[in-house]
């Protein structure tokens, strides 16, 4: 049993522990205080819990929440033909450093290797907008995404196209971020209690209109906000399976609401 502690959006520590059940059908078995929130490919019962968002993903049923959990899902892509059970004692993941990097070092260390990634068709098409941006969705020979973002005076694009495990890494050393007056404001209303500058990255735009990070130390890659925004994509579309759609997607200021309408429309061709 593997056992990770930080800090998370709203407490000052929390905890997930991690099985690796040897000998046993491919499954991630999430539990929220010893009960059982869902299993990967459980259709039926992931399509039944309520999905919201609070600038993360929240997912519950009528007796137990999860939140956060985009940060862990990742990592299961890389070892997808093994078995866990993941015991979460808050309602929240721990933050760690704000990817999904620790949690990677951490599966490695307990189940060795990395295996290849595996994908599944997904002959869909859709395109829509919402108040501040817009999604597109194609089918694709790998998953690729073209991800960009505009805010105030600030804006970043980024295109990946993930074929095998080394293309993930960028993104999962990808740490969250916010911008120093959203965080103000969100601990002027009692939120982020749990958030300090180990826990991602607080950014600020300069006097010449350039992105520059107030607190969380240099960025690991020049479009490192970016690549986060894409983690939280590849987080939310593989909490039912650790599988990636064959996919081109454009999003354009998404989010978590925008990745649980795409993910919505992939599940009936996740268990096909």
């Amino acid at each position: 049993m593997l056992s990770l502690e930080s800090p998370s959006l709203s407490y000052k520590n929390t905890c997930v522990s991690i099985e690796h059940i040897r000998r046993h059908e491919p499954c991630v078995s999430w539990f929220v205080n010893g009960k059982c929130l869902w299993r990967s490919g459980d259709f039926k019962t992931f399509q039944s819990l309520k999905k919201e968002v609070c600038r993360t993903t929240l997912i519950s049923s009528p007796f137990q929440t999860i939140a956060s959990p985009e940060h862990l899902s990742p990592v299961f892509l890389l070892w997808n033909q093994e078995s866990f059970n993941i015991h979460v004692d808050q309602i929240e993941v721990p933050l760690m450093d704000g990817s999904a990097l620790p949690w990677f070092f951490a599966l490695r260390h307990i189940v060795k290797a990395p295996q290849p990634l595996s994908f599944y068709d997904a002959p869909i098409y859709g395109e829509w907008t919402f108040p501040s941006g817009y999604v597109k969705i194609t089918p694709a020979e790998t998953f690729e995404v073209e991800y960009s973002m505009n805010r105030n005076h600030y804006s970043d694009s980024a295109f990946v196209s993930i074929y095998d495990t080394v293309d993930l890494f960028p993104i999962l050393s990808a740490r969250t971020f916010i911008f120093e007056e959203d965080y103000e404001k969100a601990r002027r209303d009692g939120l982020l209690a749990g958030v300090d500058e180990k826990r991602g990255l607080l950014l600020k735009i300069n006097s010449s209109n350039r992105l520059e990070v107030f607190s969380g130390g240099s960025l690991r890659h020049p479009q490192e906000p970016i690549l986060h925004k894409i983690l939280d994509l590849i987080g939310d579309l593989t909490l039912h399976y650790p599988f990636l759609p064959k996919l081109r997607i454009t999003i354009h200021n998404g989010g978590h609401i925008v990745h649980h309408q795409i993910l919505e429309r992939l599940l009936a061709y996740v268990l096909a």
